[in-house]
């Protein structure tokens, strides 16, 4: 009888340990792909600042999973890789931001394009709250904004700070230029430090060209904020831009990609090339949309510099971030609750880094030449440099060539709007 009880609980037991490998492979495989290089940024970027670090430690995992004989063991063994990785992408390896009484930028002014939720709203919070910043928040809803403003003015007043920040409601709507153009006026003769431009949205194909005659997605993600910034800079020469990008565009978009039969990236490497910038922004919205935007985003601040010397420039490279831009986002099991993916608080540490850091921290990789990229962990690097497992087919030479190319296509759209003077 003991025997049986025994064979039965070793059975259960055994079972018990097949559901959960089961259950960690496939939690193991969305992990990899938020937090990843094919989507996400934080695993590549470890992998490629501490290369040989890692090939050890995988090494030495995998060593130490073989020796192991019994399947919870190696269960146990995965669980605590999952949450080393966390740890280390999260709180170890990022660059710590400075506390709030470290701050040097107390008096300055910030504009932020969609700010009052994801990122920007976080980023809003953060400055006003913890560093005492006078904070524009730029919204399409004027509900939405005003509740979002309100909000961050109570945590301001009981914020433990000398010195206490400001948030202010403002409408701009980046799908009209108008709108964009009333927003500056409005703002005139108001010193202007820096520009966040963030505001997005995940794009559908088959979108009918605007009013413009352009593609929703590259007007309101790239063409407004390149007004925007460009009006700005006419009274703040000095202004620091900081341009939401996407971690894996400045691979893919780059010939990371050009060897798959995906037909975005097949057909433009480089995702601007000359072809787009003749047709492509003057057509429906198609698959490739939102990442072209992106990279206008990238390609936008890597070239500010030299049209605009006083002014320093940044693309922020955030990975997976939890936000509302996706529905799933909002579900009570988000992949934000469940580690998959950085939540906003932490995902915004590399705009605060872009925003907080002196000019020479910035200006180091490209001599002040260039813009330069902000990478997950709070680093600037070099735009447009592929490394880790995916290479590039299509050279940093050739990226900056369509960078300038992008942006004289895009001055000359707005002289023939009659937005900018020719």
């Amino acid at each position: 009888m003991s025997i049986n009880k025994n064979k039965s609980y070793e059975t259960s037991s055994t079972f018990i340990d097949h559901i959960v490998t089961i259950c960690l492979i496939i939690y193991t495989l969305p992990f990899i792909f938020f937090r990843g290089g094919v989507v996400g940024g934080e695993l590549m970027e470890l992998y490629n600042n501490y290369n040989l670090q890692c090939k050890s430690a995988i090494l030495g995992t995998l060593g130490l999973r073989y020796s192991l004989c019994t399947k919870r063991s190696k269960n146990v063994l995965h669980v605590i890789s999952l949450l080393v990785l966390i740890y280390l992408c999260d709180v170890y390896i990022p660059k710590p931001l400075p506390g709030p009484n470290e701050s040097f930028n107390e008096s300055k002014t910030i504009v932020i394009t969609g700010a009052n939720s994801g990122v920007g709203y976080e980023t809003a919070r953060q400055l006003a709250v913890n560093y005492g910043m006078n904070v524009i928040m730029g919204c399409r809803s004027k509900v939405k904004c005003d509740k979002a403003t309100s909000t961050i003015m109570k945590e301001i007043a009981t914020a433990v700070k000398f010195k206490k920040g400001n948030i202010s409601p403002a409408i701009i709507d980046m799908s009209d230029l108008d709108s964009v153009k009333a927003f500056v006026s409005h703002h005139e003769g108001k010193q202007i430090d820096i520009l966040f431009n963030n505001a997005g949205y995940v794009t559908v194909p088959n979108v009918p060209v605007n009013k413009y005659g352009l593609d929703t997605a590259f007007q309101d993600m790239h063409l407004s904020h390149f007004y925007l910034t460009e009006q700005l800079l006419k009274r703040n020469p000095t202004l620091r831009v900081v341009n939401t990008s996407l971690s894996i565009m400045h691979n893919a978009c780059s010939g990371a990609f050009s060897r798959l039969p995906d037909p975005i990236f097949k057909n433009h490497p480089g995702c601007l090339d000359e072809e787009y910038l003749k047709t492509g922004i003057r057509s429906e919205t198609d698959e490739g949309a939102y990442p072209q935007s992106k990279m206008a985003n990238m390609m936008h601040a890597v070239k500010l510099p030299e049209y605009h010397p006083q002014s320093t420039a940044v693309a922020i490279e955030l990975g997976w971030v939890g936000t509302s831009i996706f529905p799933f986002m909002d579900m009570k099991l988000s992949p934000e609750r469940m580690l998959l993916m950085r939540g906003a608080q932490v995902g915004v540490l590399p705009i605060i880094h872009a925003i907080l850091s002196s000019d020479e921290e910035l200006m180091e990789p490209t001599n002040g030449k260039k813009g330069v990229m902000m990478t997950v962990f709070g680093q600037p690097a070099e735009a447009f440099t592929t490394h880790g497992w995916w290479k590039g087919d299509v050279s940093k030479e050739r990226m900056e060539d369509l960078s300038d190319k992008l942006w004289q296509e895009s001055v000359k759209i707005l002289q023939e709007l009659g937005y900018l003077d020719s």
